[in-house]
């Protein structure tokens, strides 16, 4: 049997460290390890696990131009909105036959729903435009677009399935 010396280099795993009698050496993490760490923290960090806005108030679109609306839901719910936007804009677009067109707020007085119309596409909901100038347009909107507003009572949500009716200001 072979006789141990204090300063060996080498001596058995768990034996104590040269010069140091009584410690175990201790393992370095190994770089696979803390790579490995690194990645979990930063996964929890962009999930938004690590701390971030804990407020669950909307954020409303707030337009340059503050435009009014009247607005009746398909259960019969009326509410003024201000600041009204379409998807954060203050313009439309939907389909006119073939084509596309984009119609600003200022030109508009009113707008009927029909959430039953044949519009060809199960994404389409067709809507009947009144114009100020008196003219009428039948477009075809995309059913799942947002309006935005403020009421007296806080913020106004509402996909454009939900509309029958908006009468603008």
């Amino acid at each position: 049997m072979r006789k141990m010396h204090g300063n060996d280099s080498r001596s058995a795993p768990g034996a104590a460290a040269a010069g140091t009698p009584g410690l175990r050496r201790s393992r370095p993490f190994s770089s696979a390890a803390l790579r490995i760490a690194a990645l979990g923290i930063a996964a929890l960090w962009w999930m938004g696990m690590g701390g971030g806005n804990s407020s669950t108030e909307k954020v409303v679109p707030i337009p340059d131009k503050n435009y009014t609306v009247t607005v009746t839901d398909s259960r019969g719910a009326k509410v003024e909105a201000r600041r009204f936007t379409w998807e954060g804009k203050v313009h439309f677009q939907g389909q006119f036959g073939q084509a596309t067109v984009t119609l600003p707020f200022p030109k508009l007085q009113s707008m009927q729903i029909a959430p039953t119309a044949p519009t060809g596409s199960p994404n389409l909901i067709l809507a009947k435009v009144k114009l100020k100038t008196g003219e009428t347009l039948d477009l075809s909107l995309e059913r799942t677009s947002k309006c935005y507003g403020e009421t007296s009572f806080g913020t106004y949500e509402i996909f454009v399935r939900d509309i029958a009716q908006i009468q603008f200001e």
